[in-house]
């Protein structure tokens, strides 16, 4: 078998997703400080998201969340990034070989080799969660803490043939086997969906929820049954044309905000649920700025 030639990462694979820049807020949407405020990138730059809540977040809960956010961006989607090109503040120092888990024969011991970036098996990874506790009315003291049983991974290569990959791998390594990994980071996971969530409530409605649990739980604070107000789809769904997917409604029973959020859609991934109860649901008028497209409700992409 011919082995494919390194090629650069898929950088017109995942669609751009659409800037848009929200009202200023003029206070901590976590905490309600005044002091030091900075824009939140409601999805996080390193996935590509263009989705821009000024003045909205305090220099320390800004500090937590993006702790929480890059756990997630280097771990969970630090290779997928290096594969599809994603947005990084660090550029220059981002790898050019990453390790691979190997076996040089059928009994031999597990190590790691150097394998370069574009030839690297990259796995991409998100939990399954069950769906969120106060969607099925369930008392929030039975609800988990973030913790899932099982894992969307699909394997994804510069050349889009996972398996001739690792074959082709294997033969140029002289090996008997690799194992390409991944790792789910499931309560810094929960936190950045409480964040974006939250934030893209604020910025579309303006809902003024901090110091809620979704606050609490987006700083990474009290994550006690989380599992309340996050949940999943635990069904595969196809591939969508968007980069990212989020929207919400208002349930009618019970007054509650529902936030539908997809990240990397285009790869066919989970949806998630995260729910703001219906105590904090009374909205003011927030029209987004400098937007490619009306603020009108539908689902951003």
């Amino acid at each position: 078998m011919s082995t494919p030639s390194a090629v650069p990462p898929l950088h017109g694979y995942l669609p751009a997703q659409s800037a848009r820049t929200y009202s200023s807020v003029g206070y901590c949407i976590y905490c309600g400080s005044t002091c030091q405020l900075s824009d939140e990138h409601i999805i996080p730059l390193g996935l590509g998201g263009r989705l821009v809540l000024p003045q909205s977040s305090c220099s320390r809960c800004s500090a937590k969340t993006s702790k929480l956010e890059r756990t997630c961006l280097r771990t969970m989607y630090g290779p997928l990034r290096l594969l599809y090109g994603l947005p990084s503040r660090r550029k220059k120092s981002r790898p050019g070989t990453l390790q691979l888990k190997i076996k040089r024969t059928e009994g031999s011991e597990w190590e790691y080799v150097p394998v370069a970036q574009e030839r690297y098996p990259f796995l991409v990874t998100f939990p399954y969660f069950e769906a969120p506790g106060a969607l099925t009315d369930t008392d929030e003291s039975a609800a988990a803490g973030p913790v899932t049983s099982r894992l969307w991974i699909r394997g994804a290569s510069s050349h889009h043939h996972f398996q001739e990959l690792l074959q082709s791998l294997a033969l140029e390594l002289g090996v008997h086997s690799l194992m390409p990994e991944s790792k789910a980071e499931v309560s810094a996971f929960c936190s950045l969906l409480a964040k974006i969530a939250l934030s893209y409530i604020i910025a579309d409605i303006g809902v003024s929820a901090q110091r809620s649990r979704l606050a609490h739980i987006a700083l990474g604070e009290d994550m006690n049954n989380c599992m309340h107000y996050i949940g999943s789809v635990a069904t595969d769904e196809p591939p969508s044309d968007s980069l990212h997917e989020v929207s919400l409604t208002r349930r009618t029973r019970n007054g509650s905000i529902l936030v539908r959020i997809r990240l990397l859609a285009k790869l066919g991934s989970p949806t998630y649920f995260v729910v703001l109860p219906s105590a904090l649901a009374e909205a003011r008028p927030n029209k987004s700025l400098n937007s490619d497209a009306p603020n009108d409700g539908a689902p951003v992409s």
